[in-house]
């Protein structure tokens, strides 16, 4: 895969139920490496959408400014700088004002490499791979929720996780403290395409579901395909805000 013919798009909405849209979908199409970035952000008033912004924004800008990676273990130091970077700006600002108490947001990233893409993970937004070859649907993410931590552990049962009331209950998010964890995964650039995603997509549509609209539609163009997925979120009721970042090899 030649990251150069990548394609990148993205796309947020409100949904049907909420009065204020707190996610941030990004993107960095840089010539040496490429980005697809969303925060979904938490907290009373607007902060919720402020944390997502900063956590985008800052990344983003940060990007602009990084010469291209010399290797992989150079990239992950630089993923590692970035996000701390903007896990700082959003703890600060939530400790300044007190209308930005609490504030945070999840943060799911994939950053295309030559040969491999690192994906950051800190929250319940994910990332998943679709391959044409085998039609092959793979999420790499796992949620950093109380009840995923329950059910790694074989304290609760699949079908417990999915039903219980807490299942969205974060163990991590970006800005709660002043230093942040966050999960690193590494792959090979054998995928044809990568999503990143908000819960907004994935409470409302099954990965069953998903992995279908993306067989149905990956010779279209990227556009109509991620539209496709927002569209089936605000079918199924459109619950939360409902943010898309794809990435696409052509």
């Amino acid at each position: 895969m030649n990251i150069n013919n990548l394609e990148l798009f993205a796309l947020t909405d409100i949904g049907k139920k909420r009065s204020n849209n707190e996610d941030q979908a990004g993107l960095f199409n840089g010539d040496e490496f490429k980005s697809i970035i969303i925060a979904d952000g938490m907290g009373g008033h607007s902060a919720g959408e402020v944390a997502s912004s900063i956590a985008v924004n800052t990344i983003i800008k940060s990007f602009s400014l990084t010469p291209k990676p010399e290797s992989v273990f150079k990239a992950k130091k630089m993923l590692h700088k970035v996000v701390r970077k903007a896990n700082t700006s959003i703890h600060k600002l939530a400790i300044s004002k007190s209308k930005y108490y609490g504030m945070g947001t999840t943060l799911v990233m994939a950053v295309a490499l030559d040969k491999s893409t690192l994906i950051v993970n800190c929250g319940d937004s994910r990332a998943y791979t679709y391959k044409r070859e085998g039609k092959r649907f793979q999420k790499i993410t796992s949620d950093q929720t109380v009840v995923q931590y329950l059910y790694s552990m074989g304290s609760i049962t699949k079908e417990e996780m999915l039903a219980s009331p807490k299942r969205h209950v974060l163990m991590n998010a970006m800005g709660i403290a002043s230093t942040v964890d966050y999960d690193l995964y590494e792959i090979l650039n054998d995928y044809d395409l990568l999503l990143c995603c908000s819960d907004g997509l994935t409470n409302m549509v099954s990965d069953e579901e998903i992995k279908a609209i993306i067989e149905e539609n990956i010779d279209n163009k990227i556009e109509v395909l991620t539209q496709k997925l927002l569209d089936t979120a605000l079918d199924n009721g459109g619950l939360d805000n409902i943010s898309l970042s794809v990435m696409e090899a052509k």
